[in-house]
């Protein structure tokens, strides 16, 4: 009787184990992640235009952004996912500043947060990008250049 439990056991472990799999960031998952964050960036890009608050978030935004597309072109695909979704918050902060909403595209889902995590700090993704030497725009050079370089 206690091997029967015993195996029984061990089966239900495995069988639940196997199922909790977490998802991993892939082309088509980081893609999405991606293009909503560069929809994201325009609503903010234009926010900023219009608004003239210039905070320095809308070139910290970009600037990770960027890096992210580079990512993704390199198929890094979970790092590009995690840089991306830093990009999201940036993009938030100088909405906010210059008093707009973000639209559900500000929104991180529960798909994204498990293919992103663990999410290194701000910090650490910023000594990556000054490591690279990946360049930081101001805000009042995006808005009047007016290209992002941000899609894939």
């Amino acid at each position: 009787m206690k091997s029967l439990l015993l195996v029984l056991a061990v089966l239900w472990s495995t069988l639940f184990l196997t199922s909790q799999s977490p998802i991993q960031a892939d082309v088509t998952r980081t893609r999405n992640v991606i293009l909503k964050t560069n929809r994201l960036i325009g609503l903010t890009h234009m926010a900023v235009k219009n608004g003239k608050v210039y905070t320095g978030k809308l070139g910290k935004s970009v600037q990770f952004e960027r890096f992210a597309k580079k990512l993704y072109l390199a198929k890094e695909y979970k790092k590009a996912a995690q840089y991306s979704i830093r990009a999201r918050e940036f993009a938030i902060e100088a909405l906010t500043a210059n008093k707009a909403k973000p639209t559900s595209d500000g929104t991180i889902t529960d798909d994204e947060k498990m293919i992103t995590q663990p999410l290194p700090s701000v910090s650490t993704m910023e000594e990556e990008l000054q490591k690279e030497s990946f360049p930081l725009p101001t805000d009042e050079e995006l808005v009047a250049n007016g290209n992002l370089d941000i899609t894939i």
